[in-house]
């Protein structure tokens, strides 16, 4: 069936349920009905609709009263007239919905097309002319949900051709890395402190040459000889090791991680994804360094890397994952979810926190379900 291409919906905190069907369907122009305490999301939706050319006008509806609704919604429909059109029902309460069906039904009687977009479930149900489910397509990319959820991106973090060639030619370290994680776990740690050191951040100098307690052996001497083939480290088979530069020492601070995630999305080809972006509000807040997002079916994940050990403190431990949570909810809405990938083990009680701000915890030996894990996340 044809569809219109003016749509009406109402303002919401939800915008992908708004967003989503203008793009899938085809809009040409969106009237969002704004509701005072939703102009700040109308205004968020206005520009994510504008981004993908669509036409927006914002309409403010006056939600006060009974009254007020009926009139609101008899304005808007004698404005639209008998044009065809699609009304977006998804936002707003029961009695806006209601109105405005009424109204715009008397009016456009066929012409109205009256949807409900069931973002949890894949689909758009249509109530006018007929009712039928139509299948939400996998559409939506990174800066879609950002702008929708009132973010952007300062840079996109897809890093530069080095970059990739480098994560590539020493891919297997990488991968060692991962398969070993449990095993190398307290090495992990020693390694990470060392690159620490080295690092000297944030305003020291680099300080390459760093030193262990004892001398490495068996799987952890096995490591370092690895590293030390694909140029990232010397090491005299003794205590001392020497980073060949600063974005070697960042590798094993936890960067192998991300180029982990990298190196495994690569296959795994997601609707969209960036590694290591920064975003920002468009209000103006403090910037959020991500280690990866990645979108598939409309849904936005957070993942976070981290190679230090927790459990020293607590309530930081907690924390953390309040604030993991908070932003995969801030940037993918209700569809959002946080991955936590840590190369250290992580307590019991950190992972039912975890569970209860449904942020999901691959650590140490899990790494390498990493692939499982985003084939179950990416599949309907």
């Amino acid at each position: 069936m044809d569809r219109p291409d003016l749509h009406v919906c109402i303002a919401t905190g939800q915008n992908l349920a708004n967003l989503i069907p203008a793009v899938q369907l085809g809009a040409r122009e969106v009237v969002i009905l704004e509701t005072v305490a939703m102009r700040p999301s109308a205004e968020r939706l206005k520009v994510a609709l504008k981004a993908r050319g669509i036409a927006v006008r914002r309409q403010p509806f006056d939600d006060t009263s009974p009254e007020a609704i009926v009139d609101a919604a008899q304005h808007i429909a004698y404005e639209l007239g008998e044009a065809p059109l699609i009304l977006n029902a998804t936002g707003g309460h029961k009695l806006m919905t209601l109105a405005l069906t009424k109204e715009m039904q008397d009016l456009a009687g066929d012409n109205l097309h009256l949807l409900y977009c069931e973002t949890r479930y894949d689909r758009i149900d249509w109530l006018r002319p007929q009712a039928v489910t139509e299948p939400m397509a996998n559409l939506l990319k990174l800066d879609d949900i950002l702008l929708a959820q009132g973010y952007r991106m300062q840079t996109r973090g897809e890093r530069d051709v080095q970059w990739c060639a480098d994560a590539d030619q020493r891919g297997s370290l990488t991968r060692e890395l991962g398969d070993g994680a449990n095993k190398l776990a307290r090495f992990f740690g020693t390694l990470n402190s060392l690159a620490d050191k080295a690092l000297n951040e944030p305003n020291g100098p680099f300080r390459p040459r760093q030193e262990f307690q004892f001398a490495p052996g068996g799987r952890n001497a096995d490591l370092l000889r690895d590293a030390e083939k694909h140029g990232l480290l010397n090491w005299d088979g003794d205590s001392e090791i020497v980073f060949a530069h600063a974005d070697a020492a960042r590798y094993f601070r936890g960067g192998w991680l991300e180029e982990l995630v990298w190196l495994k999305l690569r296959s795994l080809k997601p609707a969209d994804s960036a590694i290591n972006l920064v975003i920002e509000s468009v209000d103006g807040k403090s910037p959020n360094e991500l280690d990866a997002a990645i979108v598939h079916r409309n849904r936005l994940l957070i993942v976070e890397c981290k190679a230090k050990r927790f459990g020293r403190d607590p309530s930081k431990d907690a924390d953390h994952i309040y604030k993991l949570a908070q932003l995969a909810q801030q940037t993918g809405g209700l569809m959002g979810r946080g991955l936590l990938l840590s190369a250290r083990p992580v307590s019991d009680e950190l992972r039912a926190r975890a569970r209860d701000h449904q942020v999901d915890v691959l650590a140490a030996e899990q790494v390498n379900d990493l692939v499982p894990y985003l084939k179950r996340w990416m599949s309907p």
